[in-house]
């Protein structure tokens, strides 16, 4: 009998928080309220003294949710570059305009960055799906840095190509799943357990299967396991670096295009 993926699901989770890790596993977090709140008290908390440790207000809120739903992936990877590496959401309380800090990419594996994971989220569902219930869907793993979700896996278990997951992928994005907090995603993951892809994101109609790269280590071997590649990509610093390093804006196409393994070791 074949692997069930929820203990796929769950080994990976437990690969990624295993030891010394820096992700924390959040299992209370299934919703997009619950991750707008996790995201808002992240905010809140790295810039206190901007802050003035006034608590934002419901709409001053509502001025950061509008700055981070992103019409594209190409434009959420466009922000996601910051300031000399610092990304910003502003806010204007009275006369004042709060510059407040989402995200520092200089402080990999430290400093202000909080790494968490989530599983089994559930997007919104769009008006009329209630009586759609093929159309109930659920997220595998995301990967979440400072409350924003980044990278997001889908497993299939061993009888599935892992271009089912790739394909799983595109129908969500064209059914307008990542959408929301969900829209600042840059790098998806897919795996069968045994062979593992990553690509970046971009709309349904530019996914391409040969923008789907294998990992390779620094022997160029492939890394198809799903828990070795956890290991080799999705650790911490690495998968930040994938985000920030290593994840690069084509602006003439407005896309964003993931650097192959070659390519990111000719970089370090």
């Amino acid at each position: 009998m074949p692997e069930l993926e929820s203990s796929i699901e769950k080994k990976l989770i437990d690969q990624l928080c295993y030891g010394d890790s820096q992700w924390t596993y959040r299992p209370d977090m299934k919703t997009e309220a619950a991750l707008w709140s996790n995201f808002r008290m992240i905010l809140e908390q790295n810039n206190k003294p901007v802050l003035d440790d006034i608590p934002l207000s419901d709409s001053e809120f509502e001025q950061v949710k509008n700055q981070i739903q992103f019409s594209s992936f190409y434009d959420a990877g466009k922000w996601l570059v910051g300031e000399n590496g610092i990304v910003y959401v502003h806010v204007q309380r009275g006369n004042d305009r709060l510059d407040l800090r989402v995200l520092n990419h200089q402080h990999i594996s430290g400093g202000s960055s909080v790494y968490e994971i989530i599983n089994q989220y559930h997007p919104l569902k769009e008006e009329g799906e209630d009586e759609l219930p093929e159309r109930d869907r659920r997220f595998d793993v995301t990967m979440l840095i400072n409350g924003l979700p980044l990278i997001h896996i889908e497993l299939k278990n061993r009888e599935h190509s892992y271009m089912d997951g790739f394909r799983q992928i595109k129908k969500y994005i064209g059914e307008g799943k990542f959408k929301g907090i969900f829209s600042a995603v840059q790098m998806f993951v897919v795996s069968n357990a045994v062979d593992t892809r990553y690509f970046s994101a971009a709309r349904d109609t530019e996914l391409n299967p040969k923008f789907l790269s294998c990992w390779l280590d620094a022997d160029n071997k492939p890394v198809p396991g799903y828990l070795d590649f956890a290991r080799k990509v999705l650790k911490i610093p690495e998968a930040h670096e994938m985000v920030s390093k290593y994840t690069v804006l084509d602006n003439d196409a407005k896309r964003l295009l993931l650097l192959r393994p070659y390519q990111i070791r000719s970089t370090r």
